[in-house]
């Protein structure tokens, strides 16, 4: 190879380095620029007449035992306008939503890359939850009641 095609070369990788230092930077910015999203209580979007249901957090530990009433919709993932956000790597933006649709609760993966699981299984669409039923998201396991 000439000089010149190796110098290039070297200046593309050099870029590629600091875009990468770069990316790191801001990922870190955004991770620890406030304090950590725990979850709050949830506010229905719109009066509804019907069963309220709410889903109780069992895993991880330092979440147990957390209630959070469904409303008319409950959303999950790691984005702050999420209802319920999750510090989790395996945790999309805008993961799952669990809604009340005529008398019931349905759980809905949004497109998530690590999916959503009712009682164990992955779901492709949306699923009518019963008492009981776990709903699992990234290491996040609720009970839904």
């Amino acid at each position: 190879m000439s000089d010149a095609v190796l110098t290039l070369l070297k200046f593309g990788l050099l870029a590629a380095l600091y875009g990468f230092f770069a990316w790191v930077l801001w990922a870190a910015y955004r991770q620890f620029r406030g304090e950590p999203n725990r979850p709050a209580a949830a506010t229905p979007i719109r009066a509804s007449t019907g069963p309220r249901g709410n889903v109780t957090i069992l895993e991880p530990p330092e979440l147990h035992g957390s209630t959070m009433e469904i409303g008319d919709e409950l959303s999950i993932g790691r984005a702050a306008a999420c209802t319920l956000t999750l510090d989790d790597t395996f945790v999309s933006q805008q993961h799952a939503r669990l809604v009340r649709r005529d008398r019931q609760h349905l759980v809905e993966d949004l497109g998530s890359t690590n999916g959503t699981f009712v009682n164990r299984e992955r779901i492709t669409a949306p699923v009518v939850l019963r008492p009981g039923d776990r709903v699992q998201i990234g290491s996040t396991v609720m009970e839904f009641a």
